[in-house]
């Protein structure tokens, strides 16, 4: 006798899931589609407790990759067009995987440094802030601007 509730994913709705995982449906569009929580399918795209569907996901992909690196079907150039649509982190240019991580992850862009490295950088700033320092109080402003009218008005 099975212990705990039912499973939301079954046997029948497995394949149907990898295949509208691989055509691009989205989360909501599958869960909709077989009358599950979202949750759930998130949990099955990553795999964490439906190795099936991940696995069938990644049969699928495989079989679009070998059709383009045999190269013998006409049709290749499609197949790569739809891996590098479907999967641009894996497929696309280098500049549009940048972009596609930027949108995706927040602080993709981030810098770390040492306490030493930060010593250093203010180390050389300091000495740039001073000269900015003089030149503000020796900066005088002129008494009176061209308005750009030939009047001059008053600062």
């Amino acid at each position: 006798m099975a212990i705990g509730r039912p499973l939301a994913i079954t046997k029948a709705n497995i394949k149907l899931i990898a295949e509208a995982f691989l055509y691009g449906l989205s989360d909501q569009e599958i869960a909709l589609m077989i009358d599950v929580n979202v949750r759930t399918i998130e949990r099955a795209r990553a795999g964490k407790f439906c190795q099936e569907i991940k696995k069938a996901e990644v049969s699928r992909k495989m079989m679009y990759i070998r059709r383009i690196t045999e190269g013998k079907r006409p049709d290749w150039a499609r197949w790569a067009w739809f891996l590098e649509r479907r999967f641009p982190k894996e497929f696309s240019k280098p500049e549009i995987q940048l972009a596609v991580n930027n949108n995706y992850n927040v602080g993709a862009l981030q810098i770390n440094i040492t306490t030493g490295e930060a010593k250093q950088i203010e180390a050389a700033a300091a000495p740039v802030r001073e000269n900015v320092k003089r030149m503000f109080a020796g900066y005088k402003p002129q008494a009176q601007l061209d308005n750009g009218n030939g009047n001059a008005e008053q600062v």
